[in-house]
């Protein structure tokens, strides 16, 4: 029989045929307990006798990878692979797999929902309302607001589809430009410092690399809008936290809505911002998403195993 360990903490929480699929192959799993994302070092000390990984995005680097001798098959929850060493993995015949079933739209309509609860003060109100405060607060349309798009990858591109009925102008930055999708969209490419001076919402969907690691930094806030809303439902470590708490103390831009963050989970000073909102890594938690995910990674895994 095989051994395998599934490091996301909801797995299976919406259907159980992923688990039945495991168990009608003969494969024994492990859950993660710990209702978090696991540490390197924990990778290190729990995973060493698992053949198999069903896995999220925390870190299989070479000095992760080369201490789990068992290893013989990742199946990525998920489309980035940026967490993982693929090149050593290879060098170890370790077999990688990534989910075709795309969470794009999953994460575009979070996005989309921390955009307008910043713009109307939804959460905030919700909070004042029920701590019997009827003080009202001025919000602002969404509807004749410039967005600009960090990455306009298949996330970025289902966002601005959702944005059309918006009446909203788009500005996009990407190392690839997609001209037929940006005349068919009325979408402008620009240049970075261009679009964070002319958006009034900036929202991050790039991948993460050495190049793009703390890609907003305080240089960065000090060049957008003071009324500008910075959003991230990509990766945490594009946004250099530390700036971002000095932007928002100093009043740089109005607020920001983060669904990702350097170290998670997240429970460091952004919670205390009216201005901010918060969401603990959920961009890809539609139920309907979620399952299909799940039931494709299970059974890349299998065929992993079966054909190693």
């Amino acid at each position: 029989m095989n051994n395998i360990y599934i490091t996301t903490t909801t797995f299976g929480t919406f259907s159980s045929r992923p688990f039945e699929l495991l168990e009608e192959n003969q494969i024994i799993f492990s859950l993660n307990d710990r209702g978090r994302k696991l540490e390197e070092k924990e990778i290190i000390n729990l995973l060493k006798s698992y053949e198999g990984l069903i896995a999220g995005t925390e870190v299989y680097s070479m000095e992760v990878l080369c201490k789990l001798p068992n290893l013989k098959v990742i199946s990525r929850l998920g489309v980035g692979m940026d967490n993982i060493d693929l090149e050593y993995a290879k060098t170890k015949g370790i077999k990688v797999f990534k989910t075709e079933t795309r969470p794009s739209i999953a994460v575009a309509e979070l996005t989309l929902a921390l955009i307008l609860d910043l713009l109307r003060r939804v959460s905030l109100q919700n909070n004042r309302l029920k701590s019997s405060n009827w003080g009202k607060q001025m919000g602002e349309l969404l509807t004749g607001k410039t967005i600009g798009i960090v990455g306009l990858g298949n996330i970025g591109k289902q966002l601005v589809k959702i944005l059309n009925g918006f009446k909203v102008k788009v500005l996009a930055h990407d190392i690839v430009e997609d001209f037929s999708f940006a005349k068919k969209n009325n979408v402008d490419y620009v240049d970075l410092e261009k679009l964070l001076k002319k958006s009034d919402i900036v929202s991050i969907h790039s991948n993460l690399s050495s190049k793009t690691k703390k890609l907003i930094d305080y240089e960065k806030l000090k060049i957008m809008k003071k009324n500008a809303l910075l959003i991230n439902a990509s990766r945490g470590e594009l946004i250099d936290e530390s700036s971002l708490l000095k932007a928002l103390d100093e009043k740089l831009i109005q607020g920001a809505g983060l669904d990702v963050f350097e170290n998670e989970p997240y429970s460091g000073p952004l919670i205390n911002y009216d201005n901010v909102v918060l969401t603990p890594h959920v961009g890809a938690y539609a139920k309907e998403i979620r399952t299909k995910m799940e039931l494709e990674a299970t059974n890349n895994l299998i065929k992993g195993l079966k054909n190693g």
